[in-house]
């Protein structure tokens, strides 16, 4: 492997890290970063159904590591 191959990928990896700090970067003008928080409707349908996922307790609930 020539050295410029081993700058190149080099120069490529920098390039790919750099764009995955600025895409949540809410200082970069051209990505803004992602909006923070629970961006549903708001309505009580919405709520419910955002608490349900999240609980337990509820016969709809998978945990992350269920099938």
């Amino acid at each position: 492997m020539s050295s410029s191959q081993g700058s190149s990928s080099t120069a490529v990896d920098k390039a790919a890290n750099d764009n995955k700090s600025n895409q949540c970067n809410p200082n970069n003008a051209e990505n803004r970063g992602h909006e923070s928080g629970y961006t549903g409707t708001g309505d009580k349908a919405d709520l419910d159904n955002h608490a349900n996922q999240l609980n337990s307790n509820n016969p709809n609930y998978q945990s992350s590591g269920s099938k």
